[in-house]
């Protein structure tokens, strides 16, 4: 049995939780009753108080970092103003308009033990899932005895470790579970029963990736950086039709109008291949000897022969490990924040973020790269959304040219 833990939240026996109505204002501790969303996990209330019913959102995910209490319909909703639209109001719709899906789930590795801990990775963002797993890794390090049970989207079940016992797999499109599970919550009630203590972890967003072993993920090796010099250079661009390159102020305007009226943007992803065709040229007229690939989703527009295209609309399991292969042998990736950099950063030797200005806030949050510090300073590489591809040309020339020598004096008398 697992002792009392800051990353656990006790749910058999149910402990209850600190509360503040938001009607009245009155603090309270409180054991409504927990309902399992989907994204989410909340607790139902009825205030000591006023007597009218309200709903807390437990700390886990990123409702740990964006809080929130509401009322019935959301008509009262305390919550930091900049998560409402992503975060908060598709719980409230799920919640209160029925918006929910019912989900096949198909459920592996069930076992006869007493206690267990939930980790919930359900998210509608990829890159969320991804960082959810990271805690798979770290409850089997801190609590190896205890049964795990990961809950996590089709799309992504294939990054579970394998030495998680229970996986629960949800048959689900990453965009719809924003809506919520309907048959989440009858399952795991359902799936509680048979067990004397359970915990839900927090399922913390962002853990520090220097503790956590990601190849129990991706099973892919890394870029050697010893063969940085020896190897053909190879360089990715990590390519999605809704995070696009828009070097210019009147495209990214042009984009936002036709997104707002819900227009056509076939034509900016024509503008963004017709950079990135740009950008390699630019590279092989400096590096001609080196490899360049297209990657990720989508396959609008056609790429020019010295491109390899290994893009796909819908990729299956062989294409994405297929794409984890690649990134290993690249020296670097190139992509827009939030095009999924998570794993090219991850198994690549470098990487080339181009940065939109709205997102510098969470610089971090699509990069997981690990370094030593003289090596990530060289290889990891944040451009302005604005940046062309002579900028972008120019860091991936010096990047594979000078290399070598960073890493020659950086382990030289070691």
């Amino acid at each position: 049995m697992v002792a009392s833990h800051e990353d656990l939240i006790p749910l058999k026996p149910w402990g209850g939780t600190d509360v503040t109505c938001p009607l009245c204002g009155t603090e309270q501790s409180s054991h409504g009753e927990f309902i399992f969303q989907g994204i989410h996990i909340v607790a139902k209330h009825t205030c000591l108080q006023c007597g009218q019913p309200f709903y807390t959102t437990l700390p886990t995910g990123h409702d740990m970092l964006y809080p929130a209490t509401f009322t019935e319909q959301g008509s009262h909703l305390n919550c930091e103003q900049s998560a409402i639209s992503w975060l908060i109001e598709p719980l409230l719709e799920s919640l209160f308009r029925e918006t929910a899906v019912t989900a096949s789930i198909t459920k592996k590795g069930q076992s006869t033990a007493e206690d267990a801990i939930i980790l919930n990775c359900l998210d509608n963002v990829y890159g969320h899932v991804f960082t959810k797993m990271w805690n798979a890794v770290v409850l089997r390090r801190k609590h190896p005895d205890v049964h795990l049970i990961v809950l996590v989207p089709r799309a992504l079940a294939w990054l579970v470790p394998d030495d998680v016992p229970e996986v629960w797999v949800f048959d689900v499109p990453l965009k719809e579970l924003r809506r919520g599970i309907a048959n989440l919550d009858t399952e795991i009630k359902s799936r509680m029963e048979s067990l004397t203590n359970v915990w839900l972890s927090k399922a913390y967003t962002h853990l520090d990736l220097e503790t956590i072993d990601l190849k129990k993920l991706h099973r892919t090796e890394p870029f050697d950086l010893s063969r940085f010099s020896s190897l053909k250079p190879t360089i990715t661009f990590v390519l999605r039709e809704d995070r696009l390159w828009q070097p210019t102020r009147l495209e990214y305007f042009l984009f936002l109008v036709a997104t707002k009226f819900k227009l056509s943007r076939s034509l900016f992803v024509w503008m963004q291949n017709r950079r990135v065709v740009r950008t390699a040229r630019k590279i092989l007229r400096a590096l001609p000897n080196a490899e360049l690939f297209a990657a990720g989703l989508g396959a609008t527009g056609k790429l020019p022969a010295f491109i390899h295209d290994r893009r796909k609309r819908e990729p299956t399991l062989t294409d994405e490990t297929t794409w984890c292969q690649l990134y290993a042998r690249s020296h670097i990736v190139i992509g827009i924040h939030g095009s999924n950099m998570l794993l090219p950063t991850a198994l690549s030797a470098g990487f080339i973020a181009i940065m939109p200005r709205h997102k510098i806030r969470h610089m971090a949050e699509d990069i997981a790269m690990v370094k030593p510090s003289r090596f990530l300073l060289f290889l990891g590489r944040h451009v302005d959304q604005y940046a062309g591809p002579d900028l972008v040309s120019r860091h991936a020339v010096s990047m594979i040219r000078y290399f070598p020598y960073v890493y020659k004096n950086a382990t030289q008398g070691i």
